[in-house]
Formats: structure tokens, sequence, C-alpha cells
């Protein structure tokens, strides 16, 4: 599009640049993002999608540590890593507030209810550390077109609070009315540069559902190829030949397994309550703690490793910075957001904290399941995630 953004980017990749070259997706005068959650290389394996994926030729990023939606999707937004966008974790410790806050939800570890925080009066905002991509857009390239893709209950609410502008909200019904909308958007603005992003939650639902190597998965995967290939299909070449079409995701999911599971009695969690001045955060399968004091630390660190029996990984400050999950420097602010401990589970791994007379949710006729995948840990399946780029043209 010719677009600059203060960014850094992939364009200085040789191995993306070759791909971009390779489906012809360079200086497209409209460019289509689809971020399909929970698409990751290592779950769809086997589907039509990983075959189309293989055939032009994708390439493997990774997702952000945590590998959570909350990170992810505005690293994808901001073009940033979290620690440079502020959003660390989905449950986590703002020190501006005191307080733990859902990042997805944009509710309180109290007041759980939606929007309790910005409700509260509080801009949301004030808590980044950096602009988002469609705000440097709209300020450096005003005459590109920007539509935001969301499903009809996400604008105005949780997570997109950080990054969506309100003029540049399109909504639709899942998959099918998706592509609709986006064809109607191209259609309106037949002579101007565009940028559209479609967001698709549905397969990042089925993998917490089913586990991300199942039938409903793989379903799911070779359903949102099926739409995409029938949306360029219907649009006149010369159109067509004009659109780069983007795939990528957040992050992939970790199959569960009951029998690796760490529970831990909410009252035996008493034992070391005193050393934490807030509750345990959490972002999937990592676990982030805010010590009191660095003596508190190690006694919290010596009493978790008793109950994982090596599950999982319990990294502090200095051993989170030689680990090389964060770009370096690891700074106080950082950590005062991510966790002074943090617990990541090993492959298959969960972690619950059972609480007295808590019962789970039930729907009637069928009791509740629980979590078959889940995410943010570091295992290749939830780190490894597409990157895709076509032009239009050449799939017709």
């Amino acid at each position: 599009m010719g677009a600059s953004i203060p960014r850094d980017d992939l364009f200085g990749i040789p191995l993306v640049m070759k791909h971009l070259k390779s489906n012809s997706a360079l200086n497209s005068q409209r460019v289509i993002v689809c971020v399909v959650d929970s698409l990751g290389v290592q779950n769809f394996q086997g589907t039509k999608f990983g075959t189309f994926f293989d055939d032009f030729g994708g390439i493997t990023l990774s997702s952000t540590f945590p590998s959570i939606t909350s990170t992810a999707i505005l690293s994808i937004n901001f073009g940033l890593p979290p620690t440079a966008h502020g959003i660390l974790g989905h449950v986590i410790f703002f020190p501006e507030y005191g307080a733990l806050i859902n990042t997805l939800s944009m509710s309180g570890d109290k007041t759980r209810y939606r929007d309790a925080i910005p409700r509260a009066g509080i801009n949301v905002k004030a808590l980044l550390w950096d602009k988002g991509i469609p705000e440097l857009l709209l300020e450096t390239h005003p005459d590109i077109i920007q539509a935001e893709g969301l499903p009809n209950e996400i604008p105005g609410t949780g997570l997109g609070r950080f990054y969506v502008l309100e003029n540049n909200i399109a909504t639709y019904d899942g998959i099918i009315d998706a592509f609709g909308m986006a064809r109607r958007v191209l259609n309106q603005y037949l002579a101007s540069p565009l940028f559209i992003t479609l967001y698709f939650p549905l397969i990042d639902t089925l993998a917490h559902k089913y586990g991300a190597y199942s039938y409903e998965y793989k379903a799911g995967c070779n359903a949102f190829l099926q739409h995409l290939r029938a949306f360029i299909e219907r649009m006149p070449p010369s159109e067509a030949k004009k659109t780069t079409i983007v795939v990528c995701s957040d992050h992939g999911q970790n199959l569960l397994h009951s029998d690796r599971a760490i529970i831990i009695p909410e009252e035996e969690l008493d034992e070391v309550r005193s050393s934490l001045k807030v509750p345990p955060g959490h972002s999937g399968r990592v676990n982030h703690f805010y010590c009191k004091s660095a003596a508190k630390r190690r006694k919290l660190k010596k009493w978790l490793k008793k109950q994982i029996d090596n599950r999982a990984l319990l990294l502090d400050p200095k051993e989170l910075e030689q680990s090389q999950l964060l770009p370096a420097p690891v700074t106080r602010a950082i950590i005062q957001r991510l966790g002074d401990l943090l617990l990541i589970g090993r492959d298959g791994v969960s972690l619950r904290i059972e609480r007295e007379n808590f019962t789970n949710k039930s729907w009637g006729l069928l009791p509740w399941a629980g979590l078959l995948g889940n995410h943010g840990s570091v295992t290749a399946d939830e780190l490894y995630t597409p990157f895709l780029a076509f032009n239009a043209k050449i799939i017709q």
C-alpha cells in the first residue's frame, strides 16, 4: 500500500520478502488481514487449511509470551511486543490502580461483570505504553480507509477498548457474514486504498471446548478456508488483482491432560497468602504471583516447588530475563505488571485453585465439561503461528 508508520516490520526479513514476492503480495491497493484466533501451525496439520498453507509457502512465526489473546491481539494491532505496548497478560496487576484487571473483559478481581473498569470512570487507554496501528495510520495516512471487522458482541467492550477506533468498526455474525461485510466495504470504496481486518473467534472456542486436535477443531479450520476461497472467487478479477489477503493468528492451543493438572486447595494457599500483595493473576497456563518482598518471593517459590512436582517452570525476575522469553531489558515496570514469580505450565498442565463450596456452571442437560485445550505457555503448539500472504487473483 506504500504506507509507512514508525514500527519495525517483517519486510527486512529475506524469508518474508521471498514469500511476499512469490505470492505477488506487495504493492496492493487493498489489504485484508484475517486474524484467526487459535490457528496454531502445529494444530492445523492434516487439515485442508494446512495443505493450503504449505502450497503457498506459509511462514511460521512465534506468538507472544504469554501466548494469550490479550497480549497477542494487542501485539498484532500495535506492531509491538507486550513489553512495549504494556498489556502483559490476561488477568494481571496494574500498580497504577493497585488492583488486578482482566484485560480481556475489562473487569476487576472483585467486580467481575464486563467493562466494570471503564464504567467506573477509568480511562483504560492510560494503561497503554504506546499507540496502536489504527491510530498511527489515521495520523500518518488519513487517505487509507480502515475497517476493523469484529463480531457483533465485541466493539465498544473489553479488549477492543485498547485499539479499536469507533469510526472504523464494521460488525458481523460468524464467518459467512464477516466475508459478506468485507465484500460490502470493498464495493463501497472502489477507488480508495483499503486496510481491512477481520477477527474470527470460532476456532478458539472449538479448541478450548473440544481440544485442538479434535474433529471439531479441524472442521473449523476447513470451514474458514472454504469461506475464504468462496469470498475470493466472487471478487471481480480486476479487483482481486489489487487485493492482498493476509492470514495470521494470535496463538495456538495445548491439549490439557487431567492427570497432569496442578490443583491447589484454597486452604493450602492460605499457608503462603501472607506473601502476596494481591491474589494470583493468570494468563491461561501461566500464573502471575505478586510478592510483598524478595524474602516473601523465596518463601513462596519454595512452597510452590513442592506443589508442582516438576509439572511447571517457576521463574523469578532474574531467571525470566535469562530465559529470553521477553526482549531485554526486563524492567521494573514490566515486572510490576507481569509478576515477580511466574508459574509456566509444561505440556498438558493446567493450574487450578480449588475453592470450597464452588461448583462450575451447568447448562441444563449437560454438566460443565471444563477446558480440553488452553494456551499461554511456551510449548510449540501454543507459540507457532502462521503468516500467509497472497494476491487474491492467484486463487481465482
